[in-house]
C-alpha cells in the first residue's frame, strides 16, 4: 500500500511543505510512521471528503440491502402511528430515574 514511509519526526518538519504541496493541487498522500512502518496518513482535504462521501455510500447501500432482503411485512402508516403513540404512552408512564 504505502510505497515509501516518512518518519514521524520529517513529517513534522516538513508539514507546512506538505501543505503548500497539496494547496498547489499534488494529490499524493503522505504514510508515517515509525520503523518504516506505516502508522498513518496525510491526504489532501478534497481526497478526504471523496473517501468521506464514498464510505458513506457505501454504508447506505449495505443498509438498503439489509433492508430489501429482510422478508418481514412492512408496516403501513396507520400500524406505524399506533406503534408510535403505544411506545410513547409506554414511556410517559415511566417515572425518571
Amino acid at each position: 500500500m504505502a510505497e515509501e514511509v516518512v518518519p514521524t519526526g520529517e513529517v513534522r518538519a516538513a508539514l507546512s511543505q506538505i501543505t503548500k504541496r497539496f494547496d498547489a493541487g499534488d494529490p499524493e498522500p503522505v504514510f508515517f510512521g515509525s520503523h518504516r512502518r506505516a502508522q498513518a496518513v496525510l491526504v489532501p482535504i478534497a481526497t478526504w471528503e471523496k473517501l468521506l462521501a464514498h464510505a458513506e455510500d457505501e454504508l447506505d447501500l449495505d443498509t438498503a440491502r439489509r433492508r430489501l432482503a429482510d422478508s418481514r411485512p412492512w408496516l403501513d402508516q396507520e400500524e406505524l402511528d399506533a406503534a408510535v403513540a403505544g411506545l410513547m404512552e409506554k414511556a410517559a408512564g415511566r417515572r425518571p430515574v
